[in-house]
């Protein structure tokens, strides 16, 4: 059997690709988890609070890469580090090693070039999601086409994702019909019951995306925003570290955490964060992953992009900011928000990480 190298440098990553660990330990399918480093945060209470029992391969030196010069810094060794780790397992195993990437993140391209250049066969979970425009987002969307071209196999969460890696010459496509995120909801679902507890008066706010807190104007005008819906109900800021960085480089911070109803907060524990988004009136989040553990949820969702390239709750519980036709206080404030809100989904009957690791260990054997 061919062995399963999972290459990864997000904490949001590691929680997508979580209930896969899981489930390839369980079966005896041999792995490894190659971690890039992307960013300096531990990993480890995500490790223990899904139980994973994969072999974790972790750099020595963690730093924040939230600017671009350090992200330029770090990127072309970490490409030569994991490339020579592929390489070495490829020639003590005898066999092409599955490197299994995932999503749009720097760390998704930089695995799957070192894992082509490695002697492995790519694995793109999350495949196949395209905005249609190649610089929106940027650079996700980018990273995203370019990881197209280096997948041999291609897991993808819908049909349309899986029509659109079929145009791939030789890569094979296998549609999950939900991503694996789903069970990741499900298992925080289990850990917390109060997560779909119900609406309490209180809103949820997670900006981090490139296009958002690089462009100044943007940034004031989410924040202006913010602040309005403080009026409303309390205002949990979750803080990204780039966010945090732009937010005082732009002299905002400041404002911000002295803003009436608004609390300021650190990221935390994935289920800790799960259970504040399900009791939340609103959501108000530029992120891909949120927007697709809302849709689970059913919680109203407020989407701070011009578009996006997953489909999950549009035009149900989610709706993109440049699609509301007044301010955001006259939103809220109307009822307009609340009339957002659908049943949870977590209960349909589809299993993405089950196909996603009976898809691997065919491959692998």
């Amino acid at each position: 059997m061919r062995q399963c190298i999972f290459v990864f440098g997000t904490r949001a990553q590691l929680v997508k690709i979580a209930p896969v660990l899981q489930l390839a330990a369980a079966g005896g399918i041999k792995h490894t988890v190659w971690f890039t480093g992307q960013h300096e945060e531990s990993i480890d209470d995500l490790v223990n609070d899904f139980e994973l029992r994969s072999t974790f391969e972790l750099p020595a030196n963690r730093k924040e890469r939230s600017s671009i010069s350090r992200l330029l810094v770090w990127l072309p060794s970490t490409v030569y580090a994991c490339y020579r780790y592929v390489k070495g397992v490829q020639v003590w195993t005898g066999k092409r090693p599955l490197v299994v990437v995932h999503g749009d993140t720097l760390s998704t391209w930089l695995g799957a070039v070192a894992g082509h250049w490695g002697g492995g066969d790519v694995v793109h979970l999350e495949s196949g999601l395209s905005s249609g425009k190649w610089n929106d987002p940027f650079p996700e969307e980018l990273l995203r086409r370019l990881t197209f071209r280096k997948a041999r196999f291609a897991i993808c969460p819908n049909d349309a994702a899986a029509d659109l890696m079929g145009r791939y010459r030789g890569c094979v496509v296998v549609n999950t019909k939900e991503n694996t995120l789903l069970d990741c909801v499900r298992f925080a679902t289990r850990e917390r019951s109060r997560v779909v507890a119900g609406a309490q008066d209180y809103f949820v706010v997670s900006i981090h995306r490139f296009q958002n807190i690089y462009k100044r104007d943007a940034l004031v005008r989410i924040v202006d925003e913010i602040c309005a819906a403080a009026k409303y109900g309390a205002v949990h800021f979750i803080l990204h570290p780039p966010t945090e960085i732009r937010l005082k480089k732009y002299g905002m911070y400041t404002a911000l955490a002295e803003t009436p109803g608004v609390k300021v907060r650190p990221r935390m524990p994935y289920t800790e964060f799960l259970a504040l988004l399900g009791g939340a009136r609103a959501v108000f989040t530029d992120g891909g992953s949120n927007q697709e553990e809302l849709s689970y949820l059913g919680v109203p969702t407020v989407l701070f992009r011009d578009r996006s390239e997953r489909p999950d709750g549009l035009g149900k519980n989610i709706v993109l900011r440049n699609d509301i036709d007044e301010s955001m206080q006259e939103f809220i404030e109307t009822g307009h928000v609340d009339d957002l809100r659908v049943p949870s989904r977590i209960d349909d009957s589809v299993e993405p990480s089950r196909v996603t690791v009976e898809a691997l260990r065919k491959w692998a054997s």
